[in-house]
C-alpha cells in the first residue's frame, strides 16, 4: 500500500468512518513501516496519526490503559473487534507496491470450525481411562495413598492421603494425562507443581514422587510452575524429559514446545533458572536466564552428527510464548506454515497448500475462542486466501 492510500485511510480514521477491514489493513501497513529501519515517516502529521494507530493496537492496550494519557476514539472499535484482529506483515515489498485490497466479503470462507476447549484423558497406572471433561467433580480415583480429584474449577489435583493400616508403596505408579487436538487442560502434580497442557500434548508422571528427584515426561507443549520441594534441607530437583532433551529445575516457571512437526524443541524461561542438556551427549548443556529461549533442532538428517553446540539461545518476548495459556494466539513475525500448524492443532483441522507458499509473516493477537472463519477472514486481508472443505483448510494463492 502506498503512502497516498495510507493517507486516505488516515482521513477516514479521523472521521471515524473506517471499516474493520480497512483498520486491519492500516494497522498492518504501519507495523510493516515501523519495523523497517530505512523507512522514515515523512511528515509530522503522518507520524502523529500512525502513532495513534499504534497505541490503539490490541497488542498495546494494556500499556495504553496503564498510562491513561488520553482517550482514543479507536478504543470503541478495538472493544468490538479485538477478539479477531490480526495485523499481517506480508513482507516490505508487498506494502510498498501492492494496491489497496478490497474489503473481504463475508462469503469468502465457506464452512467453519469451533475452537478447542478444556478436554483431556487421564490414563491410570492400571490402564483405566477417564475422560476428564466428562467426569463429575470430586474424587475420580484412589491409587495407593494418592487421591485423584477434579476441582470445581475443572483442574486435576493429586492429594496424598494417609490411610490407616497402609504401608509404603511398592515401586512407582505412573499416570498419563493427554489432550487431543482442539483440547487443553490444567493439572496440579503430586508435589504441587502446576502444569498447563496445550492441544495434542501429554504428560507422564508418578502418582508419588520419590525423595531424591522428580521426573516427568512430556510430548507437545506444556507450561510449568514448578513447586519448590526440600528434603533434609536440600532441594529436590525437578526434571522434564521431552524427546532427547532434559530440563533440570529447582523451582521456576517455563514453557516447553516439543511438537514433532515443529522440527525443534523450544524451551522458554520466565522465572528462576533451568539447565538444558541433550540426553547422552558429552556437552555440559546450557543454563538459561529469564527471557531466554533455547532451540534444540530435532529434525537432523540421518547419519548427520549433532552440532558441537546443540542449543541456540536468544532473548525473546516471553508473553508471546505463553499467550496460549492466557487464551490467545499471539504472533510476532511468525511465518505462515507455523501459524497454520497452530490453527490446525487448536481447531482440529488438516492444512493443505495449493501452489507455492508465499513468504508471509504475521504480527498480532487473536483470542483462541474465535471461530475459525473469523480468523481466516482477517488473515485474508493480507492477500492470503483460504477454503474450508470439511476438516481441511485449503490455502490458495
Amino acid at each position: 500500500m502506498d503512502e497516498s492510500s495510507a493517507k486516505d485511510l488516515l482521513r477516514k480514521y479521523r472521521d471515524n468512518t473506517l471499516t474493520d477491514e480497512e483498520m486491519a489493513l492500516l494497522e498492518s501497513w504501519y507495523l510493516a513501516r515501523a519495523k523497517s529501519a530505512n523507512l522514515a515517516l515523512n511528515t509530522d502529521e503522518l507520524e502523529k496519526q500512525l502513532d495513534m494507530v499504534w497505541e490503539s493496537l490490541p497488542l498495546n492496550q494494556e500499556r495504553a490503559l496503564r498510562q491513561k494519557t488520553r482517550t482514543l476514539p479507536l478504543l470503541k472499535w478495538v472493544g468490538v473487534a479485538a477478539s479477531v484482529v490480526i495485523a499481517a506483515t506480508i513482507g516490505l515489498n508487498f506494502f510498498r507496491k501492492a494496491k489497496p485490497q478490497p474489503p473481504v466479503s463475508q462469503g469468502v470462507v465457506v464452512g467453519d470450525a469451533i475452537p478447542g476447549d478444556n478436554r483431556a484423558k487421564l490414563t491410570l497406572a492400571n490402564g483405566q481411562s477417564i475422560m476428564l471433561h466428562e467426569a463429575v467433580n470430586g474424587k475420580l480415583a484412589q491409587q495407593g495413598q494418592t487421591a485423584v480429584i477434579k476441582t470445581k474449577q475443572g483442574e486435576i489435583v493429586y492429594e496424598f492421603e494417609t490411610q490407616e493400616g497402609s504401608g509404603p508403596s511398592r515401586g512407582l505408579a505412573y499416570n498419563t494425562i493427554s489432550t487431543p487436538r482442539a483440547g487443553q487442560y490444567r493439572i496440579k502434580l503430586p508435589d504441587g507443581t502446576g502444569v498447563w497442557l496445550n492441544a495434542a500434548s501429554s504428560i507422564r508422571f508418578p502418582t508419588v514422587f520419590p525423595t531424591e528427584e522428580r521426573v516427568v515426561e512430556i510430548v507437545g507443549e506444556a507450561y510449568f510452575e514448578v513447586a519448590k520441594v526440600s528434603k533434609n534441607r536440600k532441594r529436590v530437583p525437578f526434571k522434564v524429559r521431552s524427546g532427547n532433551q532434559i530440563i533440570e529445575v529447582l523451582g521456576t516457571r517455563f514453557n516447553v514446545n516439543s511438537y514433532a512437526d515443529e522440527g525443534a524443541i523450544k524451551t522458554t524461561l520466565l522465572e528462576g533458572s533451568i539447565k538444558l542438556k541433550v540426553n547422552g551427549a558429552e556437552d555440559r548443556g546450557v543454563l538459561l536466564k529469564p527471557g531466554d529461549q533455547a532451540r534444540l533442532v530435532t529434525n537432523i538428517r540421518k547419519n548427520a552428527s549433532q552440532p558441537a553446540r546443540p542449543f541456540e539461545v536468544k532473548q525473546i518476548n516471553t508473553s508471546n510464548v505463553i499467550a496460549w495459556k492466557e487464551g490467545y494466539f499471539r504472533f510476532d513475525n511468525v511465518g505462515l506454515p507455523e501459524l497454520m500448524r497452530q490453527l490446525a492443532r487448536w481447531y482440529d483441522m488438516e492444512v493443505v497448500y495449493e501452489g507455492t507458499i508465499k513468504d508471509y509473516e504475521f504480527v498480532g493477537q487473536i483470542e483462541r475462542d474465535a471461530k475459525l472463519s473469523k480468523v481466516l477472514r482477517i488473515l485474508e486481508l493480507g492477500d492470503v486466501h483460504f477454503k474450508i472443505d470439511n476438516k481441511k483448510i485449503i490455502v490458495t494463492n
